[in-house]
């Protein structure tokens, strides 16, 4: 039988049921609110096989035209130059490196992209000199292999260095050319890798649009946990609480996504003269995730605390307000980078719910844990209000005095 506990109207939250009522592992119980819901331990959920989800897969091919943009252009250029310049027949190397060394990864700064040229520039390099040495052949070609493995390794500690290294060496032992062509392999490797850091600056990605992405995903996590966290609050809902851990526990990879994406656009910038306006903008972005960084890690520390002071059914409608404002500031701070001037909007409603962080007025006898959500809370707005473009001391100027 469904859950009929009522839901407070001013908190957003999601349909539930006795189906979704969440319930640990360790200890199997039946849901407060209706009595009728099954143990956990019998709700086990097998992993479900990935789909192809036709929005997900447009986004994915829409977010990856820039790249695609750019790799078609740098491998042609390295192959137009290779043929028609340098007269040779076939440069196919000229391509594959061009296109391995530049690739679909988030992580485009010209660094990441030098080294996979150096890379697989060493595979072929090798390759060639071991046709020299002992020809090419089976066992040959597993001296080549293995050799190329453990040196890339032994002098870079990115795998994929190894990797790209080892497929272009194989190409090189398994690919005969027409007699005296062998050693124009190396000449358009070094071609592909030049194409493709010549592109980086030239063709740039624009990994500005990227990190806001990446901004976007981490506001939407952290406005989904902070919403079930009121819910908890307003209704006594242990699960909820839960839920809301869980999902914060799933942050840090958006964090490093984002930090990712920033580091690649900051190096692009540096030189790219079509990026190099835009740095003020990129190093914004990177203080502003340094303060949801802060942000996010207190939210999981009051997360903890409300799973355990709800553990007793309690509502707790007043430590739910303000913490609604909270969430509240967090949605529109993320609009914000679509519509800046809810930035500042984002900052009034943070201080609404700043001002109101005294324990004694909000939680009077409260227990220790309720007082030890006020006092978490503290830290938390501060961060959250330095990101809206508040000065750190004067944030902190802005919490109530605690006796």
């Amino acid at each position: 039988m469904p859950c009929s506990r009522p839901t407070s109207t001013s908190v957003r939250s999601r349909p539930r049921s006795a189906s979704s009522c969440r319930l640990t592992r360790a200890a199997p119980s039946t849901c407060r609110s209706c009595g009728g819901c099954r143990p956990a331990a019998t709700d086990v959920r097998l992993p479900r096989p990935p789909r192809l989800l036709p929005d997900q897969a447009f986004g994915r091919v829409r977010d990856s035209l820039p790249a695609i943009t750019q790799i078609t252009v740098a491998a042609m250029a390295a192959y137009a130059f290779a043929h028609f310049v340098l007269g040779h027949e076939n440069p196919f190397l000229a391509v594959t490196v061009c296109v391995t060394s530049l690739g679909f990864a988030r992580d485009a700064r010209p660094r990441r992209v030098l080294d996979t040229a150096l890379g697989i520039t060493f595979g072929v390099l090798f390759a060639n000199v071991a046709l020299v040495l002992i020809g090419r052949g089976v066992w040959q070609l597993a001296v080549v292999l293995v050799v190329v493995m453990l040196m890339a390794r032994f002098f870079h500690p990115s795998p994929g260095f190894a990797v790209s290294a080892t497929i272009q060496a194989a190409l090189v032992s398994l690919i005969p050319l027409s007699s005296g062509a062998e050693y124009t392999r190396l000449i358009d490797a070094v071609l592909g890798g030049a194409a493709a850091i010549a592109a980086t600056a030239l063709v740039p990605r624009d990994a500005r649009r990227m990190a806001r992405a990446d901004a976007r995903t981490l506001f939407a996590a952290l406005e989904r946990a902070t919403i079930d966290l009121v819910e908890a609050l307003r209704t006594g809902d242990s699960g909820a609480s839960l839920h809301a851990l869980d999902e914060l526990r799933r942050t840090q990879p958006l964090l490093d996504n984002w930090g990712t994406s920033l580091d690649s656009a900051r190096s692009i910038a540096a030189v790219s003269p079509l990026l190099r306006g835009h740095r003020d903008e990129i190093d914004a972005q990177a203080e502003l995730r340094l303060r949801m960084d802060l942000v996010t890690r207190n939210l999981r520390v009051i997360a903890r605390r409300i799973s355990a002071v709800v553990a007793d059914g309690k509502p707790r409608p007043a430590l739910a307000d303000v913490l609604a404002g909270i969430e509240s500031s967090i949605v529109e701070l993320g609009l914000s980078f679509d519509r800046p001037a809810l930035r500042r909007q984002a900052e009034q409603t943070c201080i609404l719910a700043t001002v109101r962080l005294d324990p004694a007025r909000l939680v009077p006898n409260g227990s220790v844990g309720e007082v030890m959500i006020v006092m978490q809370c503290r830290p938390l707005v501060v961060d959250l209000l330095v990101a809206t473009g508040v000065d750190a001391d004067a944030a902190r100027g802005m919490l109530p005095k605690v006796g």
